[in-house]
């Protein structure tokens, strides 16, 4: 049976993991990258599973050390985290991941992924980060202008269009050319329940 090192520290992340992979292979636990290190001294695994976020350390510290031992078809590792986004893939794939997954783990992906990888390693590639980028357009005295207040570019022209194609391609010759731009968009939407007493016209009358 294939075995697999999972570098977590919660406790839930271990069982849902622990229950995900539950007799397709056997299963050990490091709480540490130190701990997960210290178990690769003496033992063989066929994948490692490495959680990102860790007090004081991230899964890098265990991941650049195996990558030092083992290549990637040698010793497949795939990187978790809540907190992924292209900017952090990009990072661990660089730092010698096979692939990158995003918390909360979809079962069948998360399977599929995990079977691959034990048998026949690969790397798998990541999407390329996507930025936002602040421009304003306005029309004044018969003609069209952008401005990007971050490049300091103002372009003009009579058609509106035309010219939100001109500044994409300019944006996009910053982008080839290693510029920093924007911000890595994530977006998330979440609902909080806040209570309190409700006054007398807030409250829903039955009828």
């Amino acid at each position: 049976m294939k075995r697999i090192l999972y570098v977590e520290d919660s406790l839930t992340s271990q069982l849902i993991v622990q229950r995900m992979l539950g007799g397709q292979c056997e299963m050990e636990i490091a709480a540490t990258p130190a701990s997960a290190l210290a178990l690769l001294k003496d033992r063989t695994y066929d994948l490692v599973i490495a959680d990102y976020l860790f007090p004081g350390c991230t899964g890098i510290d265990v991941i650049i050390p195996l990558r030092q031992k083992w290549s990637p078809m040698e010793l497949p590792i795939i990187a978790v985290s809540s907190a992924m986004d292209s900017e952090l893939a990009t990072r661990l794939m660089n730092a010698g991941v096979n692939a990158c997954v995003a918390k909360p783990l979809g079962i069948q992906q998360f399977r599929s992924l995990v079977e691959r990888m034990l048998i026949a390693p690969a790397i798998e590639g990541t999407p390329p980060a996507v930025y936002t980028i602040t421009c304003f357009q306005w029309y004044e005295r018969g003609a069209f202008y952008e401005y990007c207040p971050e490049l300091k570019i103002l372009l003009s022209g009579p058609d509106g269009n035309e010219l939100t194609l001109r500044m994409q391609s300019v944006l996009n010759d910053h982008a080839e050319k290693g510029a920093q731009l924007g911000f890595t968009a994530r977006e998330a939407v979440r609902t909080y329940r806040v209570e309190r007493e409700a006054r007398p016209d807030q409250v829903a009358l039955a009828g």
